[in-house]
C-alpha cells in the first residue's frame, strides 16, 4: 500500500492512539492502550512509538498511577509490547537520543529512567532529579545531558547521564515549568513556564539560565519550527504563538477554539498542530497566522506527530 500523510495522536481520555488521514481528517485506525496514556515519542525511522502510561488523568490527581510504556508498531498500527517501569510509577516525560536510547521520567519518584536498548526493555539506571513533579524531559542528541522540568519545585534539573554519582545541577525557572525544546545547535534550551507566562532560556553548555522571555498567559508546550523560531501552546490564553528567540519577541498569535495542551509541527506543509481541550486538533498556517481547520479526534488529544505511513 502506498504511504500517506498520517496524523498520529495520543487520546488520553479515550485510552488510545489515533491514526488520522491528514488530508481528509478521516480516522484510519485506533489502537487501544492501558489507562491514561500521556506523552509519547517516535523513533528516528518512524516505525515505533513509545507511549507513557501515566495512569491518571492529571498530574494533580492522587493515586499510584501507571508503571508501563506501550510499544506500538506504527506501519501496522499495532501494540506489540510494553516496557515495565516497576517500581517507578507515573511515567510521563519521554525522549530518545540520537542513538535510539530511551529516557523516561517517573513523576511519582522524580527519577529519570535510562533504557539504552528499548528492544530489551531493561532499565539500566534511575537518576534522581532533585526536583518535585518532574514532568517533561529533553535530552541532547549525544545522550550526555538530560534536562527535566520539575513542575512543583519551579526548577529545571540538568543530569549527567554518564555519571550516576554526579549530583543534578538545579536551575531556577519560572512558575510550573513544563514543555521544553532545544534550538537548532542545542546551545539553548527553552522552557515554558505555564503559570508565570514566560520562557526560561538555559545555556546548555553552562547549565544555567541566561534569559527570560515574556509571553501571553499559559505557555504549556513548545516545539522548534525553524532556525530560532519556536511554536508555543498557550493554555490560559487559548492560543498558539510563534516566538523568535533571537529577537525575544512574539512574531504572531492565533486564537484557537479550545485550550491547547500540546503542540506539533508538520514539516512538509509547514502547519502547526495544536491538540485542544475538550477535543480536536487545530491545524494552523504559521506564515499567515490563520486557523485553517480542526480535525475531530476522540476525547483528550495530547501529543501529536505526522508521519508517512502505509495505512
Amino acid at each position: 500500500m502506498q504511504a500517506r500523510k498520517v496524523m498520529v495522536v495520543v487520546q488520553k481520555d479515550d485510552h488510545s492512539l489515533g491514526f488520522y488521514d491528514f488530508a481528509s481528517a478521516r480516522e484510519l485506525r485506533r489502537v487501544t492502550l492501558p489507562a491514561y496514556p500521556h506523552e509519547f515519542v517516535v523513533n528516528a525511522q518512524g516505525t515505533r512509538a513509545y507511549i507513557c502510561h501515566f495512569g491518571l488523568k492529571l498530574a494533580e490527581d492522587e493515586g499510584p498511577g501507571g508503571d508501563e510504556i506501550s510499544v506500538v508498531d506504527l506501519p501496522s498500527a499495532t501494540r506489540i509490547g510494553s516496557i515495565r517501569c516497576t517500581p517507578w510509577r507515573r511515567p510521563h516525560g519521554i525522549a530518545l537520543d540520537g542513538a535510539g536510547a530511551l529516557y523516561v521520567l517517573s513523576e511519582a519518584a522524580s527519577r529519570l529512567l535510562l533504557i539504552p536498548d528499548p528492544d530489551s526493555g531493561r532499565i539500566e539506571g534511575a537518576l534522581p532529579t532533585a526536583g518535585r513533579g518532574s514532568h517533561i524531559v529533553s535530552v541532547t542528541a549525544n545522550g550526555l545531558w538530560a534536562f527535566t522540568s520539575n513542575m512543583f519545585s519551579d526548577t529545571v534539573s540538568a543530569l549527567d547521564t554518564t555519571d550516576p554519582q554526579r549530583a543534578p545541577i538545579v536551575i531556577e525557572s519560572g512558575d510550573r515549568p513544563e514543555g521544553s525544546a532545544f534550538d537548532a545547535g542545542e546551545k539553548r534550551l527553552l522552557v515554558a513556564n505555564r503559570e508565570s507566562a514566560n520562557i526560561t532560556v538555559i545555556d546548555v553548555a553552562r547549565r544555567r539560565a541566561i534569559d527570560s522571555i515574556d509571553v501571553p498567559p499559559g505557555p504549556v508546550r513548545i516545539v522548534r519550527r525553524a532556525g530560532a523560531t519556536f511554536l508555543v501552546a498557550l493554555y490560559h490564553d487559548q492560543s498558539l504563538i510563534a516566538l523568535d528567540a533571537d529577537r525575544r519577541r512574539v512574531v504572531s498569535r492565533v486564537a484557537l477554539p479550545g485550550r491547547p495542551v500540546s503542540i506539533g509541527f508538520d514539516r512538509d506543509s509547514g502547519h502547526a498542530l495544536a491538540a485542544m481541550l475538550p477535543g480536536g486538533v487545530a491545524v494552523v498556517d504559521v506564515e499567515s497566522a490563520t486557523h485553517l481547520r480542526t480535525i475531530a479526534t476522540r476525547p483528550g488529544p495530547d501529543p501529536i506527530v505526522t508521519l508517512d505511513l502505509p495505512l
